[in-house]
């Protein structure tokens, strides 16, 4: 079988062609908001249907009227970010009843500080919109591809001081497909895990060769569409982390930007106090992501005993999770690796007293498929230089490029003997709940629940 090689017309656009909307007063004022779906520590996520929409399909319609009223979904369908929630919006018909016209988005929502937000702290009083928050309109309005999530309008709300994005509805994120297979003890049909993984890395290809690094890959990031014609689609979302990286424009080492990544799928460089990163550390996370859907087990998975400290991403458990399972890294393995600043700091990790010439390597989770081994070892490898770009892992690796079976578009399209899964949609709460729903868990105590594999 030929190469192959998958690329939307969205893709030949130029990402830096700015995709203006015109700001509106209020996002009632073009939508109707169904509930909540989401609240983080900046704003919340709703719901909600354009009321000049035509986009969605009938089925799609009547799927969004379901979901309004159902109040048996899992509650662990619901993803919550740190910087925002999720809502739904239906057209009004003359007489106020509504009708399921429309387009099915999620509106996110960042509230302004309060005024003298700070000082509490001896801190400067916090005044505007958070920087993730600039951060995730800039890269939105200049990206315009399949496997990106699409910003339809941006809202600005004066009298409430907000600032709101509608983005794709997405059905599902990969947290939530994980956590059902865990659940019922079920692996991840093969062709699904390649057509995700596949799809991931056009959306990083796109991304990276038009200088954007994400800097927060990670399954809760990635999300899967439901009902309609992109079913089954990838996109990736959450921009908050994310910058331009164009050589000639940085000014300052991107370590000055602070901790980014969720420490499980955070590459060793960053662990060890890089000043100086490059688009690998997508790749290393992507790579982290390959092995979870194959494995079901996050493959790094360091359990911190203390308080991460929120300017520095050196952490020792992260750090000797991934020396635990690919060993000490040497220098034939990572000629930079003593270079970096915190390597003394972290000798007793790399060099500890029961393997006073480092540590071996254990055996891969993924050791019986040798073709996966080898593309995780490379999305995964110490040295960053090492670790190919996306397009090089999807024209040059056979597992992406000849081998069966075939990736697909639509990532649920997959062969299977028994009845097909239907997973859990996400669960949609009335907009007067939030006043009275309780605060999510920690991301801390999330932490402690270690996954398992099915047996």
């Amino acid at each position: 079988m030929g190469e192959r090689h998958w690329t939307s017309d969205a893709s030949r656009a130029n990402s830096r062609t700015m995709r203006w909307t015109t700001p509106s007063t209020s996002a009632e004022d073009d939508f109707d908001v169904v509930g909540v779906i989401g609240e983080g520590a900046f704003g919340h996520v709703h719901y909600a249907r354009g009321r000049r929409g035509e986009w969605t399909s009938e089925r799609a319609r009547e799927r969004a009227s379901e979901r309004a009223n159902d109040d048996e979904r899992s509650e662990a369908s619901v993803r919550t970010g740190c910087v925002g929630g999720l809502f739904t919006w239906s057209r009004r018909t003359d007489d106020g009843a509504r009708a399921n016209v429309g387009r099915v988005c999620a509106i996110k929502t960042f509230k302004t500080p309060k005024r003298g937000e700070g000082e509490k702290d001896g801190k400067a009083p916090t005044t505007g919109l958070p920087q993730p928050t600039f951060r995730e309109v800039t890269m939105l309005r200049s990206c315009a591809h399949e496997n990106i999530v699409r910003l339809y309008k941006v809202i600005v709300d004066r009298k409430e001081l907000s600032l709101s994005l509608a983005i794709d509805y997405a059905e599902y994120d990969l947290g939530v497909i994980l956590h059902w297979h865990r659940q019922h003890r079920q692996w991840i049909n093969p062709r699904m895990v390649k057509s995700i993984s596949w799809q991931l890395l056009h959306g990083l290809h796109y991304l990276h060769s038009n200088w954007i690094m994400h800097r927060d890959i990670k399954p809760q990031n990635v999300l899967l569409m439901g009902d309609g014609s992109e079913c089954g689609t990838v996109k990736i979302a959450d921009f908050g982390l994310a910058r331009f990286v164009d050589p000639g424009m940085l000014l300052r080492p991107l370590y000055e930007n602070g901790p980014v990544v969720t420490l499980w799928y955070r590459a060793p460089e960053l662990l060890l106090g890089a000043r100086h990163y490059t688009r690998s550390i997508d790749i290393w996370a992507a790579g982290c992501i390959f092995a979870e859907l194959a494995t079901l087990v996050v493959p790094f998975q360091g359990v911190p005993k203390e308080r991460e400290n929120p300017r520095s991403m050196y952490q020792e458990e992260q750090l000797a999770s991934i020396v635990k399972l690919k060993g000490t890294p040497t220098v034939e393995d990572w000629p930079m690796v003593k270079h970096h600043p915190y390597y003394e700091k972290a000798r007793h990790i790399l060099y500890p007293s029961a393997h006073p010439d480092g540590v071996p390597p254990q055996s891969r989770p993924l050791s019986g498929d040798a073709e996966i081994v080898a593309v995780f070892d490379a999305l995964c490898a110490y040295d960053p230089t090492r670790r190919p770009t996306a397009l090089e892992a999807l024209t040059k690796m056979d597992y992406f490029s000849k081998n069966d079976p075939q990736p697909q578009r639509n990532v649920f399209d997959y062969e299977t003997t028994g009845e097909r899964i239907v997973y859990p949609h996400r669960k949609i709460r009335p907009t007067e709940d939030r006043a009275t729903e309780k605060p999510d868990e920690s991301a801390a105590a999330k932490r402690q629940k270690i996954v398992q594999a099915p047996q």
